[in-house]
């Protein structure tokens, strides 16, 4: 795994997995209530780096805007994903993330850029690990 990038490996896929994320997962919000996570951890010796997937409802805009915000989603886990990478290894627990915009949505926030979003990911994920630690 490179330090920065963000491989196939690294994504949910599995709609299982979707499922299970969706009930029985913790959820986390940033403090702007801007973005929410659902997460969950598992016990697993050769968990190497967490899984992400991004979730966006029609109802934040139309394609384009939702296509964007998952982008920049993307592109702010993949840039702090290092402390919550070894935070996995440390434990040996394999994590599992659904990040979505919470009340981030195209008729508030025409135009969004990567400046954004990268506050509120690095806070949820500062929080899944001290929430984990505990």
């Amino acid at each position: 795994m490179k330090p920065f990038s963000f491989g196939k490996n690294e994504r949910i896929k599995e709609k299982k997995l979707f499922e299970k994320l969706y009930t029985s997962g913790k959820i986390s919000f940033s403090s702007n209530k801007k973005i929410k996570a659902v997460y969950f951890f598992v016990e697993d010796r050769n968990a190497d780096f967490p899984k992400v997937a991004v979730a966006v409802s029609k109802k934040a805009g139309n394609a384009f805007w939702r296509n964007r915000v998952k982008r920049l989603l993307r592109e702010a886990y993949r840039l702090n994903k290092l402390p919550i990478s070894s935070f996995c290894k440390e434990k040996k627990k394999q994590l599992f993330i659904v990040f979505s915009p919470f009340l981030l949505n195209q008729k508030e926030n025409k135009t969004i850029g990567v400046v954004d979003v990268i506050p509120g990911v690095q806070e949820m994920l500062s929080a899944i690990i001290r929430n984990e630690d505990k």
